[in-house]
């Protein structure tokens, strides 16, 4: 049977709460409900087999397994674990304390500056590095998953060739053969394939390997061009230059089919900068606009005020009717879009012009 609670000593004040219109008008029904073990047909039991004679036959069953895999020395708990003791104890180390480490993720063009908070040892979270000159403490997407890398039980453990996992020792006898066979030559007929990467530590081993090889061929490449950008500046102000964007001072803002808060290198300068006039501290200030050309749906177009949908193909040509209607010279005054409304291109020509500068 239920176990019913005493009636409290101290006399009820205040408001009293019902269950329901049936404990309100205490019927029977509901007294009944309340004294009973189990709801109406859980407790009634018609098997010829009592309760008591199935929880009897339930523990033995559970005690003789119990009985078999002790015969058998296995061990039914989780394995021990002990941890370590420091051999040497950190300065002003305390058990249970975050520490902060400086540090930063890698990308293609450059590294995005964190800052890693740690629990003995072991990194949880990253964030933004606020304090470098080049950051205004932001992140993206991937910096954040990035902390999810050092738990991936997926990771290389190992070493493979041609689809089969070999031991440490044949990778080294093979690259020492290797080493070998290209010293004798110079490096002839040794190739690299590598990504892009502004590492220094990676253009200090390419230049050492040359000296050692130097008739070694090495090979970038990306299938994605993210040194687009720089090449665009560079052919626009005839110099070598790299476009730094001030999405924060911008009042009106039009990407042709450029995910920069998305999957862009920088997005996370992009994201921080874009935000900044998405703030409103009183009703007065003004907020920036986001014009998106694209094909596909994508993370800024979700933050746009005004998305044009194209095929990929057509934005190159409304590229050009809007700079037409802006005043670029060297642009086709007659551009036009086809398949296009042109009201869209002349609504955003002129929020642009009223902008100007901004």
């Amino acid at each position: 049977m239920k176990t019913i609670p005493p009636p409290c000593p101290e006399p009820e004040i205040g408001r009293k709460y019902w269950r329901s219109l049936d404990q309100l008008a205490e019927t029977p029904e509901f007294n009944q409900w309340l004294e009973r073990e189990f709801p109406a047909g859980a407790s009634e039991w018609t098997d010829p087999v009592s309760r008591r004679h199935f929880v009897k036959i339930m523990s033995a069953s559970f005690l003789l397994g119990g009985l078999g895999l002790a015969s058998t020395g296995c061990r039914c708990r989780r394995p021990e674990q002990k941890i370590e003791p420091f051999g040497k104890m950190p300065e002003n180390y305390v058990h249970g304390v975050p520490t902060y480490y400086a540090t930063a993720m890698p990308t293609r063009t450059g590294a995005v500056p964190l800052v890693a908070k740690a629990y003995d040892g072991r990194p949880i979270k990253v964030e933004g590095n606020s304090l470098h000159p080049d950051s205004n403490g932001g992140t993206d997407r991937f910096a954040q998953a990035s902390i999810l890398n050092l738990y991936d039980p997926d990771r290389a453990t190992g070493f493979t060739r041609g689809g089969s996992v070999v031991d440490a020792v044949t990778v080294h006898d093979y690259l020492a053969g290797l080493s070998k066979t290209a010293l004798a030559n110079k490096g002839k007929g040794l190739c690299f394939l590598r990504e892009q990467s502004n590492s220094p530590s990676r253009d200090r081993l390419h230049k050492l390997i040359n000296e050692k090889l130097p008739q070694a061929r090495w090979f970038a490449h990306d299938s994605v061009d993210l040194d687009i950008h720089r090449k665009a500046a560079s052919a626009a102000f005839g110099k070598s230059v790299r476009p730094q964007y001030r999405l924060d001072a911008a009042n009106v803002i039009v990407s042709l089919d450029c995910d920069f808060i998305g999957s862009e290198d920088d997005a996370h300068n992009h994201i921080r900068r874009f935000t900044a006039k998405r703030r409103m501290a009183k009703p007065e200030d003004p907020l920036n606009r986001l014009y998106v050309v694209e094909g596909l749906y994508s993370l800024t177009g979700f933050n746009a005020d005004h998305r044009l949908r194209v095929a990929p193909g057509a934005v190159s040509s409304i590229a050009s009717a809007l700079a037409s209607q802006v005043g670029v010279a060297g642009v086709d005054t007659a551009a036009k879009a086809a398949g296009v409304d042109p009201k869209w291109i002349a609504a955003c020509a002129e929020d642009l012009k009223a902008n100007r500068g901004q």
